[in-house]
């Protein structure tokens, strides 16, 4: 059973970031390197905040044309409330590039790119990062999330059934094309499956994130964030960090191990103007 959102999303988009108290050590990173059953060679940085016990990590998928360093203002969000993170490059993207020794690389044209470098594999992709992840010390396996960007926010609902996280962000969803002619029925079916708490966010006028928003919302265990305008994936989630981190600090810290009691996000920062949920 899916847990409840500890505080309402209105206050939860209030919520700022709490600095970890007694830090005396910085974050320590790891790079990541596993080949795909295809071929490819898939890169990425694990990182994981000082601890004395094993720490929940959420897997990032970012979008279309871009790499694992678009994260950067999340992971340090999550870092700070002594949440790991594993940032890969999706297939074709960054340092992820080779397969089978040849270097296959995405260009400008989005449907070309799914086709040639197999977008539609991208949730096997972040299943086997989750397995890597599983077996690296001082990660707990039990406390997995996912956080993606318009192809990768698509992608990591896909991965729910595979990846078995407690947390799933999506943002911005979309590049439905590139998931096969049933794409939309395996998004919802996905979310259904996977028994994670979701939270999707999009703007108003990004026609393809926002019609994907409102086709899940209303599903169990799923949020759904709006705002005005039509900023899209990473330009989208700027001026929303601290609410991305509220959310996954609320069910991985807070959620971890079936507990149900938390204290409440606090409002201490003003929310985004525009935003709304549902």
């Amino acid at each position: 059973m899916r847990p409840a959102l500890l505080a309402p999303l209105a206050i939860l988009a209030l919520a700022a970031p709490v600095q970890a108290a007694g830090r005396i050590a910085d974050p320590v990173a790891t790079e990541m390197s596993l080949t795909t059953p295809d071929g490819f060679v898939i890169k990425g940085t694990l990182t994981l905040p000082p601890a004395k016990r094993k720490v929940p990590v959420v897997i990032l998928a970012h979008q279309f044309g871009s790499d694992r360093s678009g994260w950067a203002p999340l992971t340090e969000a999550l870092h700070a409330r002594g949440i790991g993170t594993l940032a890969i490059d999706l297939r074709g993207h960054g340092a992820s590039t080779q397969k089978n020794g040849t270097e296959v690389k995405v260009t400008s044209d989005f449907a070309a790119s799914a086709k040639a470098v197999g977008f539609d594999q991208i949730p096997s992709d972040l299943g086997l990062a989750a397995a890597w992840l599983r077996k690296q010390h001082g990660v707990d396996g039990r406390r997995l999330g996912l956080a993606g960007a318009s192809m990768g926010a698509f992608s990591v609902i896909l991965a729910e059934p595979l990846v078995h996280p407690i947390a799933v962000l999506s943002l911005s969803p979309a590049g439905n094309v590139a998931f096969g002619d049933h794409a939309m029925d395996e998004f919802k079916a996905d979310i259904l499956k996977g028994q994670a708490s979701v939270l999707v966010m999009a703007a108003k006028d990004d026609k393809g994130a926002y019609d994907n928003a409102e086709a899940v919302k209303g599903l169990p265990g799923v949020d759904v964030i709006t705002a005005e305008g039509k900023a899209h994936g990473f330009d989208f989630f700027k001026d929303r960090v601290d609410t991305m981190a509220v959310f996954f600090g609320e069910y991985l810290t807070y959620h971890h191990l079936g507990q149900t009691h938390a204290r409440p996000a606090k409002k201490e920062a003003a929310a985004p103007a525009g935003d709304s949920s549902n």
